[in-house]
């Protein structure tokens, strides 16, 4: 309980320290997701405000009733975008700390502490260099993407350069996070992860762990699409969704690989000496009873070896892999919803 206790305190002491988007919901006082609400509601709201200020029209009338104006669709999803963006970051941090007792039954000793598992900031990230390059790319996709803007709208055009840059930024920073994390994961298994073949259940506290990095890439792809709604269904809408479908079950197998190859290396190991037993009971075996009996619990624990399986997650896994997928079809189902309501409302 000491050690627990003290793992908390250093946690608690790191926290203020992190990096920028998790400090903003450890000095929140309002919850994690109420946190991430608010930064959505403060984003589109000042969008509001500026477009009221230079009367852009949000909402215009069609043939098919009431549809959202190009500001107003981009503005929602940009700022529906950073908020989903910062509480999947914020999540994932969480539930690997939540799964801190888990992942301390698959280590050695004493390993959670020399690798910082559960710190929110990675140890050794670098987050200058991603910074800079997210916040130009970020003016440059603006100036761009928006300029078109500054002489109507220059009070518009602000809240999209400003918003489009922090955007920039928390996806190159994201980036650098999750590649430095990476490299910590790959050397905490290869130092520390002990593998118990009897006991390869232990293991899916890691399946769980790409899950939710998994979801990360589930989830952005799903707000992504909110920039492809009023496209509708097409090759180019297909293909973004199939691409990070596909992103996101390479990176749900790409992080438990350390893990299986550290599996498969000590199955072939024990399964190699387990033989060479058997091998020797065998020789023995024509005239010594006691070794035609062990010969017989090893080949019962060979066959259990073998049995044993090599990745490291479970059904229930798989199902929260393929829950968190269906989250790509979220917002085209939303915007048959909404499209509803607002027909019904418009007659």
């Amino acid at each position: 309980m000491s050690d627990v206790t003290d793992l908390r305190d250093e946690w608690a002491r790191t926290d203020r320290s992190a990096y920028f988007e998790q400090r903003i919901f450890v000095l929140s006082p309002l919850g994690d997701a109420l946190t991430a609400f608010i930064i959505f509601a403060v984003l589109l709201g000042s969008f509001f405000v500026i477009a009221w200020a230079e009367d852009v029209s949000l909402f215009t009338r069609t043939a098919a009733g009431i549809a959202a104006t190009s500001p107003m669709r981009t503005a929602f999803a940009l700022s529906v975008t950073l908020g989903v963006a910062l509480y999947i970051q914020r999540y994932t941090r969480v539930r690997e700390r939540a799964d801190h007792s888990a992942f301390d039954r698959t280590l050695n000793p004493g390993a959670i502490q020399r690798h910082n598992i559960g710190n929110l900031t990675p140890a050794d990230v670098r987050l200058a260099v991603p910074t800079a390059i997210g916040c130009a790319g970020g003016i440059a996709a603006s100036w761009i993407l928006y300029f078109h803007f500054l002489s109507v709208w220059p009070g518009l055009f602000g809240w999209f350069l400003i918003v489009t840059t922090i955007l920039g930024m928390s996806f190159t920073r994201g980036v650098e996070l999750s590649r430095t994390g990476t490299q910590g994961v790959n050397r905490i298994i290869g130092e520390d992860l002990n593998v118990d073949l009897l006991r390869i259940d232990r293991l899916s506290v890691w399946g769980r762990s790409a899950a939710r990095f998994a979801l990360i890439w589930f989830t952005v792809g799903a707000v992504s699409c909110l920039f492809f709604l009023d496209s509708g269904l097409n090759v180019l809408t297909i293909g973004l969704v199939a691409l990070f479908l596909v992103l996101g079950v390479w990176v749900f197998l790409r992080t438990m690989q350390p893990v299986h190859r550290k599996i498969r290396s000590a199955k072939i190991a024990e399964l190699e000496r387990v033989r060479d037993d058997i091998e020797a009971a065998r020789e023995t075996a024509a005239h010594d009873a006691g070794a035609a009996t062990r010969m017989q619990g090893l080949l019962a624990y060979e066959a259990r070896i073998e049995a044993a399986p090599e990745w490291p997650f479970d059904q229930t896994t798989l199902f929260r892999v393929g829950a968190s997928a269906l989250i790509l079809a979220v917002p085209w189902f939303g915007q048959a919803v909404v499209q509803f309501v607002v027909e019904r409302l418009a007659h």
